[in-house]
């Protein structure tokens, strides 16, 4: 007995998963290598991130903690390095940064080459720094809120921090503007809480993995958190500081892996009903 031959709603109903599998791949690369731009809105948290940043007023100095592992490093650094963007596009904004993660100072140092920091015209020891990975997560948030100094003598390259001239007259928590945390672990990022903000009431920036961003919320209604955002929503901020980078390009495979989805609903709905009009079984 010979097969009935397949109809075209048949075939529409029964794409084969290799050729699934390669409209997703397209989805992904393409729009990664050639980033088109779809529009992206910007949520209240984003905006209220970017806002506590531009509002600091001339000769702040800033605390960054780059805490995170080299699995949240895909997550994470877009929003990372556009955040920087925005502080050193700030005239006499001072950062200093260390890690609560071992995986940190390196992170960082790719974050910084990505950035290219160079062209902002700051220089090392004088307008930024970092001073180390510092073991130990709320023991070193408390000891570095009480005094650098006595935490750390040397920044991460093991030279004398007192050599820079970034650190003469900053050495606790009162003598920061605002803290910003980068983490993949909530031991940070809870953390910081407890010993910055509860003890010296310091502002605080805190970005996540999006699985963790509930449990920071509480935190943030509290008012113990000025905005907690998760790096997948890097984008956003690199369309306020107009510093597109990976964050877009990811926006953009979003957008479009999703309205593959879409398309691919709508037509199996048509070899559906198609099939359904015809007279053949659905």
């Amino acid at each position: 007995m010979t097969a009935k031959p397949k109809t075209i709603w048949d075939r529409l109903e029964d794409i084969p998963r290799e050729i699934l599998y390669g409209l997703l791949l397209v989805c992904i690369i393409v729009p990664m290598l050639f980033p088109i731009g779809f529009p992206v809105p910007i949520s209240v948290e984003v905006k209220r991130w970017y806002d506590t940043i531009e509002a600091l007023p001339a000769g702040s100095v800033v605390m960054v903690d780059f805490g995170y592992s080299g699995g949240g490093e895909p997550e994470l650094a877009p929003f990372a390095v556009a955040t920087y963007a925005q502080l050193f596009r700030k005239a006499d904004i001072k950062v200093v940064t260390m890690s609560t993660s071992s995986e940190g100072p390196l992170l960082w140092e790719k974050a910084m080459t990505e950035l290219n920091i160079a062209r902002f015209g700051k220089e090392y020891g004088k307008d930024y720094i970092h001073i180390g990975y510092i073991a130990g997560v709320e023991t070193a948030m408390a000891a570095v809120g009480k005094s650098i100094s006595a935490t750390t003598t040397t920044d991460y390259k093991g030279r004398p921090l007192s050599q820079y001239s970034i650190m003469q007259g900053v050495d606790s928590a009162e003598d920061f503007a605002l803290l910003i945390e980068y983490t993949t672990g909530g031991d940070q990022s809870e953390g910081w809480v407890r010993q910055w903000y509860t003890s010296y009431k310091t502002p605080y920036l805190c970005c996540v993995l999006a699985m963790m961003v509930p449990t920071m919320l509480p935190y943030q209604k509290a008012g113990q958190i000025v905005s907690v955002v998760s790096g997948a929503q890097a984008g956003q901020i690199e369309i306020l500081v107009k510093a597109p980078g990976r964050g877009v390009k990811s926006a953009d495979v979003i957008t479009v892996t999703h309205l593959l989805c879409i398309a691919l609903v709508v037509v199996g709905n048509i070899a559906y009903f198609g099939k359904k009009f015809s007279g053949g079984k659905s």
